[in-house]
């Protein structure tokens, strides 16, 4: 089958992976007849800790979390999947046959199409095209995992901070983001306590000003200059 036709006959999901709409091998064409997208709501979890991962996600809208809870209670994030994303830990997973290490849930509601973890083998052991999808993204995913680890062993944890926020309050595209001390805390990978002290000398340098669940941008100059002291640059603004 021709690029053109194929792309033509392609579903209409398949916009959020552009790559995969070049994939002309057999067994990929014929599994991909029959994947349809699924719905879940915002809260679902879909994943725990030490479960076995009996499929392989592709995220066509909405946004996942992928985290880590202590035994004491505490959460760390370790990434989020958007559109046209793979979950390195599912990769992991399915291609060592080894649990889940971590917790998933659907941050919002979320629309996605799934294969069956044999579908998966099956298609990257017979398809090259596909596998080489699969290791070029992990291979990404790997360099983003490193340099997070970096981040949380060597940069200051009040600039992680403020980096996340300068980050957050561009995406959002507004100067006002729902999210409490708590959650906040999870996502940098520290206590309520600390994050909420870290917080408190953002508010009083005039970065940010606190409200119950909700933070709120009182000065973009500010908080980059507070990066600007801190790192000797401005962060992902």
């Amino acid at each position: 089958m021709k690029t053109t036709e194929r792309a033509k006959a392609a579903p209409a999901w398949l916009a959020s992976y552009p790559e995969l709409k070049e994939v002309a091998d057999p067994v990929w064409l014929s599994v991909l007849a029959h994947m349809a997208p699924v719905y879940l709501p915002a809260g679902t979890v879909m994943l725990r800790a030490s479960d076995s991962c009996q499929q392989f996600a592709l995220l066509l809208r909405g946004t996942v979390r992928v985290f880590v809870q202590a035994a004491t209670g505490r959460e760390m994030v370790l990434y989020r999947l958007r559109p046209g994303e793979l979950c390195i830990l599912s990769l992991g997973s399915l291609l060592g046959r080894s649990p889940y290490p971590a917790d998933v849930v659907a941050e919002t509601d979320v629309r996605l199409v799934t294969l069956s973890a044999k579908q998966f083998r099956q298609v990257f052991e017979q398809s090259s095209a596909f596998r080489e999808y699969v290791i070029a993204h992990l291979v990404r995913r790997l360099h983003e995992t490193m340099r997070l680890i970096q981040e949380i062993a060597f940069e200051r944890l009040d600039i992680r901070l403020a980096c996340y926020l300068c980050q957050r309050f561009q995406e959002a595209g507004m100067s006002v983001l729902p999210i409490t001390h708590q959650l906040l805390a999870a996502e940098i990978g520290t206590t309520r306590e600390v994050a909420s002290r870290m917080l408190k000398e953002l508010e009083r340098r005039g970065c940010v000003r606190l409200h119950r669940g909700r933070i709120e941008l009182a000065s973009e100059t500010s908080l980059r200059a507070f990066l600007i002291e801190g790192t000797g640059h401005s962060g992902p603004v």
